[in-house]
C-alpha cells in the first residue's frame, strides 16, 4: 500500500456555508456503507482487506464504532434536506483521517465544502497546519486538496 502525504499551511476559508453535525451512533450504518460503496475499487487495488468495510469481523466493526464515537467531536456528517446522507469528513487533531461524499453527490462541490469547513475547524484549534494521506490512485482526492491549497510533502 501507498499513500501520498500533504500539508496545507494557509489561512481560514471564507464560510463555507454548510451546517455539518457531529456524529452520534445511528449515523454508524450509514457512514460505513457510503465508505464500502465509494471506497471498494481503492481499497480492492491497494490490497486492503476487506475491500468493503461493512465487512469487517464483528470485532473488528465493534472498533470502528468505537473510534468513531471517540472522535465524535471532530466528525462531520452533511446530509440533504431528505436526511440523505452526502458525505461526512473526520480529524483527528491537525490530521484529515477521511473524506467520504456520496457518489450521487460528487463532483457538485460537496467535498469541498467539507474540507473547507473541517479546516477552518483546525485552525480554529491554532494548529499551524492541516495534514493528510491520500491513497494511492485517488486522483479526485489529489486534484481537490491541491486545489484547496495542499502540498505533497
Amino acid at each position: 500500500m501507498f499513500d501520498k502525504r500533504f500539508i496545507y499551511k494557509g489561512g481560514k476559508f471564507p464560510d463555507p456555508e454548510i451546517d455539518p453535525v457531529c456524529y452520534n451512533p445511528s449515523f454508524f450504518q450509514i457512514e460505513l456503507d457510503l465508505e464500502s460503496d465509494i471506497f471498494f475499487e481503492l481499497r480492492k487495488e491497494n490490497g486492503i482487506e476487506p475491500a468493503r468495510i461493512n465487512q469487517s469481523s464483528p470485532k473488528d466493526l465493534d472498533k470502528i464504532q468505537d473510534f468513531f464515537i471517540k472522535n465524535k467531536e471532530s466528525f462531520y456528517f452533511l446530509f440533504h434536506q431528505s436526511d440523505e446522507l452526502i458525505g461526512s469528513i473526520l480529524h483527528i487533531r491537525n490530521y484529515i483521517q477521511s473524506l467520504s461524499i456520496s457518489k450521487k453527490y460528487q463532483r457538485q462541490g460537496f467535498g469541498e465544502k467539507l474540507s473547507k469547513y473541517c479546516i477552518n475547524k483546525i485552525l480554529d484549534k491554532n494548529y499551524a497546519c492541516v495534514e493528510l494521506k491520500v491513497l494511492k490512485g485517488n486522483i479526485k482526492a489529489e486534484r481537490l486538496y491541491k486545489k484547496l491549497g495542499f502540498v505533497e510533502i
